[in-house]
């Protein structure tokens, strides 16, 4: 019950709470004395995790923990500034060579899709009490209200290894990408370029083993035609690459599970 009421499980919850009074991540909420106690951290975050996961609002929480509206408004903005500072930086890393992107890499070669790193795609984040403003650009066709679009790359595993910062939910997929650095890196050759992998292609009748130099990401039609974002076919009548689109299209499920997961959908 406890990951499904904040999101995470259990003993995560305790190493991110040590490593929070450890690291003194929050030191306004860490000071104490004989006549003024601090809020308890371990609520605090708790309230953080449930504001996050279950949608609750600040007086949802003052009702459950006893502490004002105000003190977890106060520590829900710190509490994201470290998580998209040092938990961002901790736990999404991208890997920049081969021996680092081996676990990555040999989940996709073995389904078939030799020298793919991960799957790639953008999804829309609802941003509300947005200022009028900057309305107009934060609304897209498929959100009705405004809303941050990232361009998130995952592996089979649905870990996030890159995600880029958050733009206009005006921008499609093929003008968020031009804003990855990850995505960008190994079209350019500066990711993974000493990653090697071998496909059979057909040639003069025959078939031969071809090297290729550096990796790709598998992706939908809505990206630019890179060599680093391999999408499904769109229209063909031949049957081996609509399976081959099919298999692409399965393999690509880590990352809508991923944005469902994220969504908490």
């Amino acid at each position: 019950k406890f990951r499904n009421r904040f999101r995470l499980p259990y003993h995560c919850y305790i190493e991110l709470l040590n490593e929070a009074s450890n690291e003194k991540w929050f030191p306004r909420w860490a000071m104490m004395s004989e006549r003024k106690r601090s809020s308890p951290l371990e609520l605090l975050v708790l309230g953080a995790l449930r504001y996050l996961g279950r949608g609750w609002t600040f007086d949802d929480l003052e009702e459950s923990t006893a502490i004002s509206a105000e003190v977890h408004r106060a520590f829900f903005h710190e509490f994201v500034k470290v998580g998209s500072t040092v938990l961002y930086k901790k736990y999404v890393v991208a890997p920049t060579t081969a021996e680092e992107a081996k676990a990555h890499l040999g989940e996709y070669e073995a389904a078939g899709l030799h020298g793919c790193v991960g799957s790639t795609d953008a999804t829309h984040i609802t941003t509300e009490k947005c200022e009028f403003c900057l309305k107009h650009n934060h609304t897209s066709h498929k959100e009705s209200l405004p809303a941050r679009t990232y361009n998130i790359t995952v592996n089979n595993r649905r870990r996030i290894l890159h995600s880029t910062p958050g733009g206009p939910a005006r921008w499609h997929d093929k003008t968020v990408v031009m804003f990855d650095t990850f995505v960008r890196g190994l079209q350019e050759g500066g990711n993974l370029s000493d990653v090697q992998f071998q496909l059979y292609e057909r040639r003069g009748g025959g078939t031969i083993l071809v090297t290729y130099q550096g990796a790709y990401a598998i992706s939908d039609n809505g990206y630019l035609r890179w060599a680093a974002t391999i999408p499904p076919f769109k229209t063909t009548s031949k049957m081996s690459e609509i399976r081959w689109s099919r298999w692409v299209e399965s393999m690509r499920k880590d990352i809508e599970c991923a944005f469902g997961i994220l969504k908490g959908r």
